[in-house]
């Protein structure tokens, strides 16, 4: 448990000893695809570390639709900002690929917070850096094409020692990649066959194959491709 936590931003530069309470209270839980964690308005009794699998956080409007919020995977918390909103949950939180999680009572957060001033600066550095990452890809998505939307949510998925052939897999269905890169599904299937002829990938089901990083991130860059590939590429 404690390499998951350690894994958590939040948690990442506390000390052992700071780590030692949550560890304690921390229990492990898993949970099929399709499980809702909590609704928007529930009591937070407890925020969760991801340590594998991928959870949807949506809001759902009056006429029924879905906004989908974020995308979590491996490192991620969900349901901790809800100690800043009187103790309810601000959105809603969906098992999209099966999960393996830690669940922590929120009172235990809340208390150590209070306690040290390490974990409160850690808090609100996790808060901006999540509030970060997210505008900034709002940002991009709104200037790139389709094919490169698509292009830049499978680089987020590379691994960073690996520079040619990459296999992976789709975290979760292309219908719900599709939907949260803001795409209709034949649009979506459009995308990907430009993204076949133009930046060397093979998709077959869920599998991957990336011939060259470096091919990938030009398509998706263009000109600014040099500041997003590392230099021995």
């Amino acid at each position: 448990m404690l390499g998951c936590l350690r894994g958590a931003s939040l948690f990442s530069s506390l000390s052992d000893a700071d780590l030692a309470c949550f560890n304690n209270a921390a229990r492990a839980r898993s949970y099929k695809k399709g499980k809702v964690l909590y609704l928007e308005g529930d009591n937070a009794e407890s925020f969760y570390v991801i340590c594998g699998g991928w959870i949807k956080l949506f809001h759902t409007l009056p006429e029924g639709e879905e906004i989908i919020v974020d995308m979590l995977t491996i490192g991620h918390m969900v349901g901790e900002s809800a100690i800043f909103e009187h103790g309810r949950h601000t959105c809603n939180a969906e098992v999209i690929e099966d999960v393996q999680l830690l669940s922590i009572p929120s009172n235990v957060l809340k208390e150590q917070i209070h306690l040290s001033p390490a974990l409160a600066f850690s808090m609100l550095s996790s808060i901006f850096r999540h509030h970060r990452r997210h505008y900034s890809e709002l940002a991009l998505n709104a200037m790139q094409s389709a094919p490169q939307r698509i292009g830049s949510f499978l680089l987020r998925l590379c691994p960073q020692d690996k520079k040619k052939d990459i296999v992976l897999h789709l975290p979760y269905d292309k219908a719900l990649i599709a939907y949260t890169l803001g795409m209709k599904g034949s649009t979506f299937s459009r995308a990907l066959n430009i993204l076949r002829q133009k930046a060397g990938i093979r998709i077959s089901g869920s599998r991957v194959e990336i011939e060259a990083m470096d091919r990938l991130v030009k398509f998706i860059y263009g000109p600014l491709a040099a500041k997003y590939m590392p230099e021995e590429m």
